[in-house]
């Protein structure tokens, strides 16, 4: 008789993507307001900020790779993951709301305000790390089940979109209302008593949402025996070749999160009118958009794998997703952008991004059984810091890149403030920036799509073969199941 597979309860999956809607409001409320917060609290000039962007996310990425050896090198009663799951979450409460902390700006310090910066975000970085690699390598843990594996992973992309939405679509609000009151108590403006006190509420919120995990989920799959050095570990990753593809892939698109680097920009100058406290109406009709779009194609995504390979489905919404973008920036181009237009452009993007984002985790999963396979060792630490060192990548290059383009254009945020305060309209007397802004996050994300299907139009591992793989896999995990088991009964003799 077969045995069942190992497999998640329903329970665990629910705290699970609980803790997972957590962690991504945390991660969101840097992604939507702190490259703000620097340079419409603080002042930092962008170049400063887009510099400051590049080199963390880039020592991030690696950082990936080293808490993902130091996960799979871990043995514990806990498991692999879930020790780093129990201490992570509140660690990164405290750098989170530090890194909104700042009692001076640039033009009261800027040595001081520089060095706050680095160091801040770069120390946040290093401890999301600690929570983020742990946080999506037990998904590879906690089934034997490729069908479940992939659903999981499917709520888990649309779990982490609705974590995604809620800052991005109150997050801004909430810093305007805040700053509204006036308040400065020890910051140096009432602009920055309201990112901190926009930062701490949501936080704290994701923070107890995300502590959820290390106490209710655990892991079905125990570690391989094989015991590697650092450097073998690392070496793994060469004969991994779906790995490297994905990889590969992820790097040549990373201009396609442009859209949410610079989006809080547009919605802000060119909807708002740099009033922060009436930016949720353009960030629920934009973002929301691009949000449902994403959503619905995520939850459709497992569905869709009956009728279509990964591959295929991977690659084509990646080069379907060019239309779209293309598409708003004509609008804008032609002065047609009204938000009906814009949205429903967005919507479609979105959609077209939902497919690869569910696919991309999922393939990454079939990496780590194709490597177990290949060498005998279950390296889910290190090929899911793949995952997170795209993320961290594209983010910096997003960032970087947008913050750079909106340098060389001359944007300045304390005059348009002055402008928009003395009554002026930001996007008719700052052109330039207008049309830099409407670039980033349509034509750049274009290019990003496009070149992201390079590497992957020849994918090395089909389904037919995973599933080969995999069943040879669950038959090893067997035999050494009975072997410890007679082993145990041996030595109680």
């Amino acid at each position: 008789m077969e045995r069942a597979l190992k497999t998640y309860t329903k329970k665990e999956r629910n705290y699970y993507l609980l803790g997972l809607l957590g962690q991504n409001i945390i991660y969101n409320v840097i992604g939507v307001g702190l490259a703000l917060y620097y340079t419409e609290a603080l002042y930092v000039p962008p170049g400063i900020v887009a510099l400051l962007m590049l080199v963390a996310r880039l020592w991030d990425a690696c950082n990936d790779f080293i808490m993902g050896v130091i996960m799979d090198r871990t043995r514990s009663k806990l498991g692999k993951a879930r020790p780093y799951l129990l201490a992570a979450p509140l660690l990164i409460m405290v750098g989170t709301i530090g890194a909104f902390s700042a009692t001076f700006n640039y033009h009261q310090s800027p040595t001081l305000t520089v060095v706050f910066i680095y160091v801040t975000y770069i120390l946040w970085g290093m401890i999301y790390t600690m929570g983020d690699i742990p946080l999506w390598g037990i998904t590879a843990l906690m089934t034997e089940s490729e069908e479940d594996r992939t659903k999981l992973l499917s709520l888990a992309r649309v779990t982490g979109a609705v974590g995604s939405a809620l800052p991005l679509l109150s997050y801004v609000t909430l810093v305007g209302l805040f700053k509204n009151t006036g308040i400065t108590a020890i910051f140096p403006n009432s602009g920055a008593y309201g990112y901190f006190m926009a930062t701490l509420v949501f936080t704290v919120v994701g923070s107890a949402m995300f502590q959820l995990i290390g106490f209710n989920v655990s892991e079905k799959i125990a570690p391989t025996h094989k015991e590697s050095s650092f450097i073998e570990n690392f070496k793994l990753l060469k004969e991994n070749k779906p790995f490297l593809q994905l990889m590969l892939s992820g790097i040549l698109g990373s201009t396609k999160l442009m859209i949410a680097s610079c989006s809080s920009y547009l919605i802000l100058w060119y909807y708002a009118n740099g009033n922060e406290a009436n930016t949720m109406f353009y960030f629920a009709v934009i973002g929301g958009g691009y949000f449902v779009g994403t959503l619905a194609a995520m939850y459709f995504t497992p569905a869709l794998l009956r009728y279509f390979s990964k591959k295929d489905l991977y690659n084509w919404s990646h080069l379907l997703s060019v239309v779209p973008f293309m598409v708003a920036f004509v609008f804008f181009y032609l002065q047609i952008d009204t938000i009906l237009l814009i949205s429903i452009t967005i919507l479609f993007a979105g959609a077209m991004h939902g497919f690869p984002t569910v696919l991309q985790v999922s393939m990454i999963a079939d990496s780590v059984d194709y490597l177990e396979w290949k060498t005998g060792e279950k390296a889910d630490g290190l090929c899911f810091a793949g995952l997170t060192f795209l993320a961290k990548l594209q983010a910096a290059v997003s960032y970087y890149g947008a913050l750079l383009v909106l340098s060389f254009v001359g944007y300045n945020s304390e005059l348009m403030q002055q402008y928009v305060a003395a009554g002026g309209i930001a996007r008719e007397a700052f052109p330039e920036v207008m049309m830099a802004l409407f670039s980033i996050i349509t034509i750049l994300p274009a290019i990003g799509s496009a070149l992201a299907v390079i590497p992957t139009w020849r994918y090395s591992l089909s389904v037919e073969r995973h599933k080969e793989i995999l069943g040879e896999l669950n038959r090893r995990r067997r035999e050494r199941e009975l072997e410890c088991a007679a082993e145990d009964l041996a030595e109680a003799r």
